[in-house]
C-alpha cells in the first residue's frame, strides 16, 4: 500500500503541485477512505483487538444491519448482531490473525443472525490492522454474499452423484458403493449381490404414448424399486431404462433370486395415467460374489449378461448369472480385433454436427464425430467401440485420425471460402492425453501440416477427464492454449467440476450436458441451474454451448437465458462434409421464426420430437430428407 501511495505522491510532486507532502498524504488518505467506506455493495469493517467494531462501511449497514447507523454499530461485537456459533468462529479467526499477523483469505461461511432473518453464505477475507509503526491494533475485513453461487454449486454437486430425473444414485455412486461393499467382505465374510434391472419393451411406451409418459414410467419404476429394496441397499439408475440394485450385506437366509422376483412384482403392478395403460414388466439379472477381490465392473457386467439372458427367455423374470454366460467378454475381444482391423483398413470416417450462435442464428462451427461403417456388421455406434478403444489402448490412434481428418477438412473449407472466417472445428480428445507431455506438440504438428489457424480449432474434453492432479491437467491445457487452440469442457454438470475449477484450468468453452437441456422446459430448478451456469460462465469470459437441442421450447429457453451457442437435432443432424456449406443462415432464421409462433412448450416439443423421429426413420432406410434447408443423409 505504501508503494502505491508513494507513486501517487511522486506524480503530484512531479506535476508541480506545491502542497506540503504530509498534508497531501492526510487529505488524500481521507478522500480515499471516505469513498471506500461510502460504497453501497462492499461490506467493509474495522475492529479493535477485542473484536469491537470501530468503523463499518455503508454497504455493511445496508446488507447486514438495515435500519441502524454507523454509530449504532461502533463498540458492538459480532455477538450483538449474529448467532452464537458464527460470532464465536469470527472471534477465533480474528484472535488468530492478531496473534500471527497472517490474513484469512476467501473463507466461505454461513452468517446466522439473531431473530428470524434468513442466513447467508459469505466469502470473507480478514487482515491485520496496523498503525504507522507497524504494530497490530486490530483487524479489518471484506465480505460478499455468495449465497446464490454456493446454492448452485451444491445443486451441481448433487447432480454429479444423482440421476436428474429420478433422484437415484448414478453410476459414479454405484461403482463406489460396490467397491466399498467388496472391501467389507474382507472384515465380514458374506455375499454381495448385484441386480441389473431393465424394463421390458420400454421403447414401445415412448413410441405410443410419448417421451413424457416414458419419463413418468421411469420415475414410477425408480419409486417402486426404492420401496422394494432394503434400507441398506443402493438403488441406482445407469441411464435409459436401466437400473441397478446393490444388496449388501446379503444375509445367509437371503435368496437373491427371490429379491429379483420381488422387484419384478413391484414394477409390474398396473399403472394407468390419464386413461393410458403404462404398465410395464421388467427383466432382472443377478450376479452374486463372496470374493472381496472381485472386480466391480466385471460384477456389474455379469449381472448385465444375466439380464439379457432373462430377456431372451421372454422377459418378466429374474435370471442368475452363470460363468458360462460370460459371452460379453468374448464379444469384447472380437470387437477389439475388428476395431484394430478397421483402423488399418480405413473403415472410420467423420461426420460433422453444426453449431449455431443462438442470438444471431449464424453458423459458427461444427463438431467432428467419428463413425465406423463395418463391411458386414454395418454401422457400429461410438458408444460401443469408443469404450473398447479406451480399454484396449487404441484411443490415441483414433484421436490422431480424427484430428488429422478434421484439420484437413477445415483447410479445404477455408481455401474454398465457403465458411465464415471465424468458423470453429471442434474435435473430441480422450482425457488420457492430458498426461501425455507430447500432446501439444502433436497438435502443433497437425495444424502446421494442414496450414490451419490454431484459433479455429477447439479441443473438447469430457468433464470426467478433469479428475486428477490439478497441476498436471493445467500444465497440459496451458500448453495447448499457448498454441492458440481453445479448450471446451463437454457434458458439464455430470462430474465434479466447479466454475472456480474451470477458471483455474483456463477453459474457454463450457458445453452444458444434454440432461439439463432435456428438462429445461419442464423443471424450473433445471432452468435456474442453466441460468446460473450461463451467468457465472459469462462473468469469467467462458462461452456457453447448449447440447442436445431437440425442441423449439428448449431453443427458446436457451435464447432467453443468453446461452451463446447451441447444437442438436432440432438445429441440424451430423452431416457429411459436402452438406455443411449448404446450411445457410436464412434456413435457421426460418426455423427460429417458427419457434416464436404462439404455442405451448409441450406442443412445440411434441412436433419437434415427431420431426426428429421421422428424420431418424428416413436415415435408417437410406433415403434423404430435407431439414431446415439442408439435405440429411
Amino acid at each position: 500500500m505504501n508503494g502505491w501511495f508513494e507513486s501517487v505522491m511522486a506524480g503530484l510532486v512531479g506535476s508541480g503541485v506545491g502542497f506540503d507532502s504530509i498534508g497531501v498524504r492526510d487529505a488524500l488518505a481521507q478522500i480515499c477512505f471516505e469513498n471506500l467506506m461510502g460504497t453501497v455493495d462492499e461490506r467493509i469493517y474495522f475492529k479493535d483487538t477485542d473484536s469491537r467494531f470501530i468503523m463499518v462501511s455503508q454497504g455493511y449497514i445496508d446488507n447486514l444491519a438495515p435500519g441502524m447507523t454507523v454509530a449504532d454499530i461502533i463498540g458492538k461485537t459480532d455477538f450483538d448482531l449474529f448467532g452464537g456459533q458464527h460470532a464465536r468462529d469470527a472471534l477465533e479467526d480474528e484472535r488468530h490473525i492478531i496473534s500471527t499477523g497472517r490474513p484469512l483469505i476467501n473463507k466461505v461461511e454461513t452468517e446466522t443472525f439473531q431473530g428470524e432473518r434468513p442466513d447467508y453464505c459469505v466469502s470473507t477475507s480478514k487482515f491485520p490492522l496496523r498503525n504507522r509503526d507497524g504494530r497490530i491494533v486490530g483487524t479489518f475485513g471484506l465480505s460478499r454474499d455468495v449465497t446464490a453461487q454456493v446454492a448452485a454449486e451444491k445443486v451441481l454437486a448433487y447432480r454429479a452423484l444423482h440421476d436428474p430425473m429420478t433422484g437415484l444414485a448414478n453410476r459414479t455412486v454405484l461403482m463406489d458403493r460396490i467397491s466399498q461393499a467388496l472391501l467389507r467382505l474382507d472384515r465380514h465374510p458374506g455375499r454381495v449381490a448385484i441386480l441389473f434391472v431393465d424394463l421390458d419393451r420400454f421403447k414401445a411406451v415412448n413410441d405410443t404414448s410419448g417421451h413424457e409418459a416414458g419419463d413418468q414410467v421411469l420415475i414410477r419404476a425408480a419409486s417402486c424399486l426404492s420401496k422394494a429394496a432394503r434400507r441398506s441397499d443402493t438403488v441406482a439408475r445407469l441411464g435409459g431404462d436401466e437400473f441397478v440394485v446393490l444388496c449388501s450385506p446379503l444375509r445367509s437366509r437371503d435368496n437373491p433370486q427371490a429379491i429379483g422376483e420381488r422387484l419384478i412384482r413391484a414394477i409390474r403392478k398396473p399403472y394407468v395415467d390419464a386413461d393410458r395403460n403404462l404398465s410395464v414388466t421388467t427383466s432382472v439379472g443377478v450376479a452374486v460374489t463372496s470374493d472381496p477381490a472381485a472386480d466391480p465392473g466385471q460384477l456389474l457386467a455379469d449381472a448385465d449378461v444375466a439380464m439379457y439372458q432373462a430377456k431372451k427367455l421372454g422377459g418378466n423374470r429374474a435370471q442368475m448369472f452363470m460363468p458360462a454366460q460370460r459371452t460379453q467378454a468374448q464379444v469384447g475381444r472380437q470387437l477389439d480385433l475388428e476395431l484394430r482391423r478397421a483402423i488399418q483398413q480405413h473403415q472410420l470416417h467423420l461426420v460433422y454436427q453444426p453449431v449455431f450462435r443462438l442470438q444471431d442464428h449464424s453458423l459458427c462451427g461444427v463438431e467432428a464425430l467419428v463413425r465406423w461403417d463395418h463391411p458386414t456388421m454395418g454401422n457400429i455406434p461410438p458408444s460401443e467401440f469408443i469404450p473398447v478403444a479406451e480399454d484396449r489402448g487404441m484411443i490415441a490412434q483414433i484421436d490422431a485420425f480424427t484430428l488429422n481428418e478434421a484439420c484437413q477438412q477445415l483447410a479445404t473449407w477455408t481455401a474454398s471460402g465457403t465458411i465464415p472466417r471465424d468458423f470453429v472445428m471442434a474435435v473430441n480428445i480422450s482425457g488420457r492425453h492430458l498426461t501425455d507431455p507430447q500432446l501439444a506438440e502433436r497438435v502443433r504438428q497437425t495444424v502446421t501440416a494442414h496450414q490451419v489457424n490454431p484459433a479455429l480449432l477447439r479441443l473438447e474434453l469430457t468433464e470426467t477427464a478433469l479428475v486428477g492432479e490439478l497441476s498436471d491437467i493445467r500444465g497440459a491445457l496451458v500448453q495447448l492454449s499457448k498454441l492458440g487452440v481453445s479448450i471446451a469442457l463437454d457434458d458439464f454438470g455430470t462430474g465434479y467440476s466447479t466454475l472456480t475449477h474451470l477458471q483455474q484450468l483456463e477453459v474457454d468453452v463450457l458445453k452444458i450436458d444434454r440432461s439439463f437441456i432435456e428438462q429445461i422446459c419442464r423443471s424450473p430448478r433445471d432452468r435456474e441451474i442453466v441460468a446460473a451456469i450461463v451467468a457465472m460462465s459469462h462473468a469469467m469470459g467462458i462461452t456457453v454451448v447448449g447440447e442436445g437441442v431437440e425442441t423449439y421450447g428448449q431453443l427458446k429457453a436457451l435464447q432467453d437465458l443468453r446461452c451463446d451457442e447451441g447444437q442438436g437435432y432440432l438445429l441440424a443432424r451430423p452431416q457429411p462434409p459436402g452438406i455443411i456449406t449448404q446450411l445457410t443462415q436464412p434456413a435457421l432464421h426460418s426455423m427460429v421464426a417458427n419457434s416464436q409462433r404462439p404455442q405451448t412448450a409441450r406442443a412445440a416439443g411434441t412436433r419437434a420430437s415427431s420431426k426428429v423421429s421421422r428424420d431418424r426413420q428416413t436415415h435408417k432406410t437410406g433415403r434423404t430428407a430435407c431439414y431446415n434447408g439442408a439435405q440429411l443423409v
